[in-house]
C-alpha cells in the first residue's frame, strides 16, 4: 500500500490531524504525527476528541483542499460511520488524502468505506499494538524520539505500568482534562502546551528522568495532589461496591467519582493490597465495571477468563477483551443500574470465557 510519505504529488500543503484525547495512547500518536508533519514541511493542525463527538469534528474536513488527513487511535464504527465516510468522501474530491491508524475492532463495512475513498488511502489496524506504536512504524520508524514515545504509549495502553514516566504522563493528561471539563474549556486547546513539548522534544522536554518529575514545576505539584485526592475517591468509591457472580464469574461494579479514570480504577481493583475494606478482604473480580455519572460504562478484567469487549457489546459499546466501554445513560439510583446492568449479563454467556476457549 502507498505511504503517505508520496503525497507530494498530489500537492498536498497541510496535515489535519485527529486523534483520541482520552488517554497517553492518542495524545502521543497525536505528538508523533505533528513530528511527521514538521519532518515534512506541511501545515500542521488537530484536534483531540473522542468517541460520541465525531460529528462535531468530521464534517469540518469535509471542506478541506490538499490537506493530508491523519486520524490515529480512534475506531469507526456503525453510529458514526455515515457522517465520517461522507465528510471524507467531500475532502478526497478535493485533493485530500486519508491516513487511518488504529488498533481498535472494526466492522467489515468501516474498513471497506475508508478504503474506496479517493486518493490512495492508508488504513492501519493491529491489534497487537497500541495506536502510538503504529502511528510509529507507518510515519517515523527511524525517528528515535517517536520510537521512546511508542513504548510509553504501550506501556500505559496494556496497563503494563513499568515505566514511571508512563504513568506520570497519563496522570498529567488526566488531571488537565478533568480541570478543562470542569471549566467547560476546550480539551485540545488545554493539552495544547504539553502537546507541544512532547512532539517537539519527546518525553525529555517534559520529564526529568534523573530527578524523576516533570520539568515543569506546577505541574509536578499538581500531579501529586491529584494523585492523593484520586487515591481517597477509590477508596471511598470501592467501599460503596456491588458484587454477583454470574456464569461462575464473580462481576464488580463501582459508581465512578469525579476525577478518577476507569483504567485508574480497575488498577487499583486489581491490586489485592487495595482490596481490604474494614475487617472485610475481597477477592479480585473476574470482570470489573464502572459507572460514570454521566452513565458511561467501563469494563476490565481481573483475570483473563472473561472478554471485555464482548460484555461492553452488551450495552452499545466495544473494544478490547482486556479493556472496553459501553453505554447504559442517565441514571438516579446506583443499585437499580447495578441490577440492570447485572440482568443483562446474565442472559448472555459471550462474555464468558470457558475452559479450552482461547482468548479474543
Amino acid at each position: 500500500m502507498t505511504e503517505p510519505t508520496e503525497t507530494r504529488s498530489t500537492k498536498i500543503t497541510s496535515l489535519y490531524s485527529v486523534s483520541h484525547e482520552k488517554d497517553a495512547d492518542g495524545f502521543i500518536s497525536a505528538a508523533i504525527v505533528w513530528r511527521y508533519a514538521k519532518s515534512k514541511g506541511l501545515r500542521h493542525s488537530v484536534v483531540l476528541t473522542d468517541y460520541g463527538s465525531f460529528e462535531a469534528v468530521f464534517p469540518k474536513v469535509g471542506g478541506f483542499r490538499n490537506t493530508l488527513i491523519v486520524v490515529t487511535d480512534l475506531g469507526l464504527d456503525e453510529n458514526s460511520l455515515d457522517t465520517v465516510i461522507s465528510s471524507l468522501k467531500r475532502a478526497t474530491a478535493q485533493g485530500c488524502r486519508v491516513v487511518w491508524l488504529d488498533h481498535h475492532e472494526w466492522p467489515d463495512r468501516a474498513v471497506k468505506s475508508v478504503l474506496s475513498l479517493a486518493n490512495s488511502p492508508v488504513l492501519r489496524i493491529n491489534h497487537e499494538y497500541c495506536g502510538a506504536e503504529i502511528a510509529f512504524k507507518v510515519l517515523l520508524p527511524r525517528d528515535e524520539v517517536c520510537a521512546e514515545m511508542a513504548k510509553i504509549a504501550h506501556d500505559t495502553d496494556f496497563n503494563i505500568r513499568e515505566i514511571e514516566s508512563a504513568s506520570a504522563l497519563t496522570d498529567a493528561l488526566s488531571l488537565t482534562r478533568f480541570a478543562a471539563l470542569d471549566k467547560g474549556d476546550d480539551l485540545t486547546a488545554a493539552l495544547m502546551p504539553l502537546l507541544r513539548s512532547l512532539a517537539e522534544s519527546g518525553m525529555t522536554g517534559v520529564w526529568d528522568e534523573s530527578g524523576r518529575r516533570f520539568r515543569d514545576v506546577l505541574l509536578n505539584q499538581r500531579v501529586d495532589s491529584y494523585r492523593k485526592e484520586r487515591l481517597k475517591k477509590m477508596r471511598k468509591a470501592l467501599a460503596a461496591h456491588s458484587d454477583l457472580e454470574i456464569h461462575g464469574r464473580l462481576v464488580r461494579m463501582v459508581e465512578m467519582p469525579n476525577g478518577v479514570t476507569t483504567t485508574d480504577m480497575g488498577t487499583f481493583v486489581a491490586d489485592t493490597r487495595n482490596l481490604t475494606i474494614g475487617d472485610q478482604q475481597l477477592p479480585v473480580a473476574d470482570l470489573f465495571v464502572t459507572l460514570s455519572p454521566g452513565g458511561m460504562l467501563g469494563f476490565r478484567r481481573g483475570r483473563e477468563n472473561v472478554l471485555c469487549n464482548a460484555a461492553a457489546a452488551l450495552f452499545k459499546g466495544g473494544g478490547h477483551a482486556y479493556a472496553a466501554g459501553g453505554e447504559y445513560g442517565p441514571y438516579h439510583d446506583f443499585q437499580a443500574v447495578c441490577d440492570d446492568v447485572f440482568s443483562t449479563l446474565s442472559k448472555s454467556k459471550e462474555w464468558v470465557i470457558t475452559l479450552g476457549q482461547e482468548s479474543a
